[in-house]
């Protein structure tokens, strides 16, 4: 009995020892397995010492002539910002909602990983993210660093993350971590970094951040479109609330509610427009400057000469008449344009809503001007030697079959050239344009900058020739001084750190119209706004100007304003309302002295009185009303 006791214990004790053996020799193996796993992962993964500082294309900030931005383009990245400098939310702000752990792990959190696995199983979705902000970091390099696609969600490009983050971790101290993290990100618009995206949405460098505007940052690495302050500000305030909840949850903060009240306001304050409109003047900002520049290599600064004040009271006039009168007159798009006297692009609508179409129909669209080219006309015939009170017959004419008729006019038998501008008579600009030849009326335009003008149609004298809106307000800006003017928007290009690449310098123009010409137009532009087709934009007595149809299908005003006592504050503006599709045809009394005079008015008027905001509807010469003036125009 004694010696089985001892052969059971000797047995037991080989068991034991062969078990043993056994798991040290799989655990060795592991080890070794995973190790060489490791090793052959770890091949390609980047020096730490070397890192790309960026892969991008060069960034386009876009601003006005104060300082104010209102677009980019391509990728913006400032300087480093270091966590010490910031204030101390703002790092909290991001371990609040990314990786409250982030002091606690080695680069991996286990523990939530597992409780994100488990909030998202009885979620029945993904509603939390197990990554850290190390592994966040981690995987920002491999991409930089083209390792892996942002599109890669292999377990290799998992493993490759896993082991960066680790050496991360040997490697940095946390606040070198959060460091490289912050200044890497991507906030979306084409903005890394937290100082970039800081003035991108912000107008302030990243020091200067509050509670709020941190947590808005934060909630914003989410989904950078959805959660953008500038074009989704109440998506951005509700995720910045739960940013501060958590922050207040974790103990960073006393009460989230207090933090709201006090800042979250005036955070979204300039975020709740999102300046939409404000895209058809960058995109034309931007253009210009590659023009300018060639191939942009360096991250650059673009100095514009947009004036906020204008623009503001353009897209409130434009907007105002798309909305109540669009369906009314059945028109669905509205371009605008103002130029200063030396040809600057102040204020530029080029459409109905920039998210709905890029398409720029203040810049790229020629349209037909109608009776808005007549100026050209009459122009010329006095350049020629008429003045304005010789008489001209108002009686149709028919040109080999072609019998245009005056829209809304009797016939007198005889009209004064002022006259006949004045009430844009058709038969009065034919018999000047038959008189004096289209080959002057072709040479006059062109001298104004309108190309291309047929001398072999007499139907030009009507406004059959295409013209883009910003080149015909040009025109008529030449008529204040009787300079051409070439419409520009950009006064300086400079690199991030003060270069100037490019500057805008005065030029000294030779006038193009003789003075007798120019005073006699500027007295039928003018005669115009006070007795003619033009009157609903009469304002005050320093307004010229002159409306334009075509059909159904395109209505003008192209007006300027030259005070006599300042005339540095002189300026012009156009406006064109009709629809994009040729057979989607406007109201028939949709005329250029109705909704264009008007859109005008409203401008005139928000200008002039800066500190006065028109909230109702205009009550003289309102479009319900029959005059004159808004019925005699073609």
């Amino acid at each position: 009995m004694k010696k089985r006791r001892n052969f059971r214990k000797i047995k037991k004790k080989s068991f034991i020892g062969i078990l043993f053996k056994y798991c040290l020799y799989l655990f060795i193996s592991g080890i070794i397995a995973i190790g060489c796993i490791f090793l052959y992962f770890s091949r390609d993964l980047p020096d730490l010492n070397n890192l790309k500082t960026e892969i991008r294309s060069p960034g386009v900030t876009i601003q006005t002539y104060d300082g104010n931005i209102i677009g980019s383009y391509g990728d913006l990245y400032e300087d480093l910002v270091k966590v010490e400098s910031l204030p101390k939310y703002v790092p909290i702000a991001f371990m609040a909602i990314e990786d409250k752990r982030f002091f606690q792990h080695f680069g991996i959190d286990f523990i939530g990983f597992i409780r994100a696995i488990y909030q998202n199983y009885i979620s029945h979705r993904v509603v939390q993210g197990g990554s850290t902000i190390t592994q966040q970091l981690a995987k920002n390099i491999l991409i930089t660093e083209g390792v892996v696609t942002h599109y890669d969600r292999s377990i290799k490009r998992k493993i490759k993350e896993l082991l960066l983050a680790f050496w991360l971790e040997h490697r940095f101290t946390k606040s070198e971590i959060m460091m490289m993290y912050l200044n890497r990100v991507y906030f979306g618009a084409g903005t890394y970094g937290i100082d970039a995206a800081s003035r991108k949405y912000f107008n302030k460098p990243a020091v200067k951040l509050s509670i709020f505007e941190s947590a808005i940052l934060a909630g914003l690495l989410k989904a950078p479109t959805k959660y953008n302050p500038s074009n989704h500000p109440n998506y951005a305030y509700e995720r910045a609330m739960i940013v501060l909840k958590a922050m207040e949850e974790q103990g960073y903060i006393k009460s989230a509610q207090e933090i709201e009240k006090k800042q979250s306001k005036a955070a979204l304050e300039n975020n709740k427009n999102p300046k939409q409109n404000y895209m058809y003047f960058c995109d034309y900002a931007y253009d210009q400057a590659k023009k300018i520049l060639g191939e942009i290599e360096d991250d650059i600064i673009v100095v514009t000469t947009l004036n906020e004040s204008k623009q503001q009271a353009a897209e409130k006039a434009v907007n105002y008449y798309l909305q109540n009168e669009g369906n009314n007159y059945k028109f669905t798009q509205a371009s605008f344009i103002c130029l200063g006297r030396d040809g600057t692009i102040q204020a530029l609508i080029g459409g109905n809503g920039y998210s709905a179409t890029q398409f720029n129909r203040a810049i790229q669209a020629n349209r037909l001007p109608g009776s808005a080219f007549k100026i050209f006309i009459y122009g010329a015939a006095l350049e020629y030697g008429y003045q304005l009170n010789d008489m001209i017959s108002d009686e149709p004419v028919e040109i080999a079959g072609w019998k245009p008729k005056n829209y809304k006019w009797k016939t007198r038998g005889k009209l004064s050239v002022l006259e006949g501008f004045t009430y844009s008579v058709n038969a009065v600009s034919i018999r000047l344009a038959q008189s004096i030849g289209l080959n002057r009326v072709a040479k006059f335009a062109r001298k104004l900058g309108i190309a291309d003008v047929s001398v072999h149609d007499m139907s030009v004298a009507l406004g059959t020739t295409p013209v883009t809106l910003k080149d015909l307000t040009a025109a008529y800006t030449s008529f204040m001084d009787g300079l051409p003017i070439w419409p520009y928007c950009i006064t300086e290009i400079r690199t991030k750190h003060g270069k100037i690449l490019f500057q805008k310098h005065k030029e000294n123009m030779i006038p193009v119209l003789d003075n007798e010409t120019l005073d006699s137009c500027r007295s039928l532009l003018h005669n115009v706004i006070k007795h003619g087709t033009g009157r609903a934009a009469n304002v005050n007595d320093y307004i010229f100007g002159k409306t334009g149809t075509n059909g159904d299908s395109d209505a003008w005003f192209v007006s300027f304003y030259d005070p006599k006592l300042n005339p540095k504050e002189g300026f012009s503006l156009g406006v064109w309302i009709g629809n994009d599709l040729e057979k989607q045809k406007m109201a028939s009394n949709s005329t250029g002295g109705r909704i264009p005079t008007r859109i005008a008015k409203m401008f005139f008027e928000d200008i002039f009185n800066k500190n006065k905001t028109t909230k109702e509807k205009p009550e003289e010469n309102t479009p319900s009303q029959k005059n004159l003036g808004a019925l005699l125009d073609l």
